[in-house]
């Protein structure tokens, strides 16, 4: 009976052992089911993060990528400013050239205005000279054709005489 008592005393201590073992088996799949749940937690926050720092990084190359093409818009205006700078000093000088060509091209119809004058003015006064000829030339032929006419009448006159 000794053995029968031993053999019982050992089953108890193998049950009371299993179970202990069961339950601490329990509790640590609790504490492991517990640290999964944790763990796949955090690889879903850390993916999620992940997948927010690729949209960020995307987000952020299609905004360097508006940045590039803004620049390269910026500096192709820049570059048109500075032809159309370039445009302008030729323009600017082309004027001043024309300006000067003006100024001088007055000066010239001025001068040809004077000069116009000066001749106007001379042939005025050969104008008034020739009048004045032309008076004196046909008092002239008025008392020539008189003289004329006198001689003609005393010829005829005598020529009249005889027959």
């Amino acid at each position: 009976m000794l053995q029968n008592v031993d053999a019982n005393s050992k089953m108890t201590d193998l049950e009371a052992r299993r179970q202990a073992l069961e339950e601490e088996l329990a509790r640590t799949a609790g504490e492991r089911d517990v640290h999964r749940a944790a763990v796949e937690q955090k690889a879903q926050e850390a993916e999620a993060q992940a997948a927010e720092l690729q949209r960020t990084r995307t987000a952020l190359e299609l905004k360097e990528a508006e940045l590039q093409c803004k620049e390269a818009e910026l500096q192709g205006k820049e570059f048109e400013l500075q032809r159309e700078k370039a445009t302008v000093g030729t323009l600017t000088g082309t004027l001043e050239e024309k300006g000067m060509a003006l100024e001088e091209k007055k000066v010239a119809i001025r001068n040809a205005e004077a000069a116009l004058k000066e001749k106007e003015n001379s042939l005025s006064s050969l104008e008034e000279a020739a009048r004045v000829q032309r008076e004196e030339a046909q008092k002239n032929i008025t008392g020539e054709c008189s003289k004329f006419r006198c001689c003609w009448i005393l010829v005829f006159r005598n020529s009249s005489l005889f027959p």
